[in-house]
């Protein structure tokens, strides 16, 4: 179920708001994919586009991803670790981060409109 409404946001998501929005719902969707029988990489896209990641604007650093990877990849494991396998993991991983970083510099994939 994709969300009703979402907004890009300007300004940047503090750590438990994207664990709760984004790390937890990618890993839910992510698993009902996964367990629904597509492979890791449509799942990963799936979930993309059904979550708020890619709506969100995060914090430009790293940490604050690896944090929040720790925690969507710990709620995967837990939720469908039976149909994950480590290789999926690592693949989805290297989606995350990527998208991650997409967060991380939102001005610059979002367009800017002037008043006039």
């Amino acid at each position: 179920m994709a969300p009703a409404k979402a907004y890009a946001t300007q300004g940047n998501i503090d750590l438990t708001s994207a664990q709760n929005s984004v790390g937890q719902r990618f890993a839910k969707v992510f698993c009902e994919a996964k367990m629904g029988g597509v492979n890791s990489e449509t799942a990963s896209e799936y979930a993309l586009n059904n979550t708020y990641l890619k709506f969100v604007a995060f914090p430009d650093d790293e940490k604050y991803l690896d944090d929040l990877w720790s925690y969507t990849s710990k709620t995967i494991s837990e939720n469908c670790g039976d149909f994950v396998d480590i290789d999926d993991l690592k693949e989805l991983e290297i989606f995350f981060r990527e998208e991650g970083i997409i967060a991380s510099n939102r001005d610059l994939y979002l367009p800017s409109f002037e008043n006039n």
